[in-house]
């Protein structure tokens, strides 16, 4: 094709000012461009063309073509207008063509020439127009991937902004819970009394299912006060028969804090609240011994964490203050 398509430009480059001039009306005709830059556009482009196919640079003019394409591509223009252009010039030339060559076959041979030439020409432009659809579906797709990934992010950031706000809640109750239990305890020196208020105060404070605070007597066994919600049957106080147990009684052997997030998966669970789900047990230490415990239980799993653990300890060691001040208080009245 190259040596057919250079004797074909030898034969056109001599009429290039006509064939401009018929190139430019055609397109106007098609509903080209016609402004005068445009023209003058498309006689340089036509004087090039010939030229470059003079000179045998097919493979080269096409590469060059691809490359121009892909960079108008880019910027988002159309290729209507070139492949108009190049659908026109055929028809241009064949007027020409009849002139110069000197039979049927050589003018047959030039017309398929140019035909295939043309073929190429726009195989170019659809080839740059689907990569380059390509690449913007896939930058789109990209695109909405981060999109997908910031929303994400903001979820991820919203839910722990709410779970902090939450726990700031939970902590601000629980402050508030540590400062009504020693107003509300602090003249108290009836141990029995100040139990009672402890355990009656926490339930309400906290809505817990049920709180107990229990303290071992001189015989070793628990005795204590407690707070139910209402209709939740218990005895309101009473002794415990042996070893204490349940979570409780681990409580007093670890003589650490037991948290129970689920009581049915616990082993040590004693069942005497009903609707209970979850459980904490505070040991009362008095210099480092096991004096008493504290219970809460809750008809909410997993109700108990970190803060309710701290906040539990913090009410433990005022409670073992409280209680010690009411026993040399009482021993005193028993020895005046």
């Amino acid at each position: 094709m190259t040596d057919t398509l250079r004797r074909t430009a030898e034969h056109l480059l001599p009429h290039r000012e006509a064939l401009a001039d018929a190139w430019i009306a055609a397109l106007a005709r098609s509903g080209g461009p016609a402004s005068e830059a445009a023209q003058r556009a498309q006689q340089a482009a036509l004087s090039s063309l010939l030229e470059r196919l003079a000179r045998g640079e097919v493979e080269s003019l096409l590469h060059d073509e691809a490359a121009e394409a892909q960079k108008v591509a880019r910027q988002g223009a159309s290729f209507a207008e070139r492949a108009l252009a190049i659908r026109v010039f055929d028809r241009c030339c064949v007027p020409f063509l009849l002139q110069a060559c000197a039979d049927k076959e050589s003018l047959a041979e030039c017309l398929l020439a140019l035909d295939e030439l043309g073929d190429r020409r726009l195989e170019i432009l659809v080839r740059v127009q689907e990569d380059e659809a390509a690449r913007r579906l896939l930058e789109a797709q990209e695109q909405a991937a981060q999109a997908a990934d910031r929303a994400r992010d903001v979820t991820r950031t919203n839910d722990a902004l709410r779970k902090s706000e939450a726990q700031s809640e939970r902590r601000a109750e629980l402050v508030a819970l540590l400062s009504a239990v020693v107003r509300r305890l602090a003249g108290m020196l009836d141990a029995e009394g100040l139990m009672q208020e402890a355990a009656d105060t926490i339930r309400a404070r906290m809505n817990h299912t049920f709180v107990a605070v229990v303290i071992l007597d001189h015989e070793g066994v628990l005795v204590g006060r407690w707070a139910g919600r209402e209709g939740v049957g218990r005895r309101s106080a009473g002794r415990t028969q042996g070893p204490a147990g349940g979570v409780i009684g681990r409580a007093l052997r670890k003589r650490a804090p037991q948290v129970v997030p689920e009581v049915s998966q616990d082993r040590d669970y004693y069942a005497d609240v009903p609707g209970t789900r979850s459980e904490m047990a505070i040991p009362l230490l008095e210099h480092g011994e096991v004096v008493g415990a504290m219970d809460f239980q809750s008809e909410k799993p997993n109700a108990f964490g970190l803060d309710e653990v701290a906040v539990g300890e913090t009410l433990a060691e005022f409670l073992v203050v409280a209680l010690r001040n009411a026993r040399l208080y009482a021993e005193a009245r028993r020895n005046a």
